[in-house]
């Protein structure tokens, strides 16, 4: 069991209104960078290999982070091309293979209160091929900046829609996702088709439901920031301050 964290993206939105955002994974939120978040929810977790991929500021991240964090050991991968989210995963899986169950984050997501307990029952029981990491959200506009999760018979998956224009349900689908070997593979072949492209997390989810594969939407945290922009950055800042 591994864990595979994405942090090739250039940051752009940050960028443009935090000049000092040289590299967004490495921002300091409160105490930690970033990035450390999510390399901390791993340990939680007891995984101890993590798969970062990289793109043009890896060299920054390597420097800063090195080939440890605590008791976890890091290994890097280079996304030498930005053409979508799915594909820094399959530069991931093309080194380590598709034959383990994969944490998957990204890099510039926080959690409060990780349901640590609950996700590793998940990961002990594999019952599922895939677990979408979800929390509750009422305010509209936040699923829409994110991807809202459609369920049946419980917590089945059914679809999930990238930033939808319409939310019927407070479902707010995270970066924080479990992929068995058999999800895992499923991509693989799909890489190796060549035939419609898998740009987002929903396009990946979704190709997965209508391949067969079953998955569950799992209450992972009681809330979620995900920092693009000024705003995030300021929002999350504020929270954690103040909790």
């Amino acid at each position: 069991m591994v864990g595979v964290i994405l942090a090739a993206g250039d940051g752009r939105r940050l960028k443009e209104s935090v000049k000092e955002a040289c590299c967004k994974p490495l921002i300091k939120v409160k105490e930690k960078r970033l990035i450390e978040y999510a390399l901390d929810n791993l340990i939680a977790l007891d995984i101890r290999k993590v798969f970062i991929v990289v793109g043009k500021d890896g060299e920054i991240i390597k420097k800063v982070l090195g080939n440890k964090y605590k008791d976890l050991e890091i290994f890097y991968v280079v996304q030498t091309q930005q053409i979508g989210l799915i594909n820094a995963f399959v530069q991931a899986i093309d080194v380590l293979g598709s034959d383990e169950t994969i944490i998957f984050q990204l890099s510039d997501e926080v959690f409060t209160d990780l349901k640590v307990a609950d996700i590793k029952k998940c990961l002990q029981d594999r019952e599922y091929d895939f677990y979408c990491g979800i929390t509750f959200e009422d305010d509209a506009d936040k699923i829409r900046n994110n991807y809202s999760v459609y369920t049946h018979d419980g917590n089945v998956i059914s679809k999930c829609i990238e930033k939808p224009t319409e939310v019927t349900n407070n479902i707010k689908g995270t970066g924080f996702c479990i992929f068995n070997s058999e999800a895992v593979k499923v991509l693989n072949n799909k890489e190796n088709e060549k035939t419609v492209f898998l740009h987002d997390l929903c396009d990946y989810i979704n190709y997965m439901i209508s391949n067969g594969k079953k998955g569950l939407a799992l209450h992972i945290a009681e809330k979620e920031f995900n920092v693009n922009t000024f705003a995030d950055l300021f929002e999350v800042q504020s929270f954690l301050y103040v909790n």
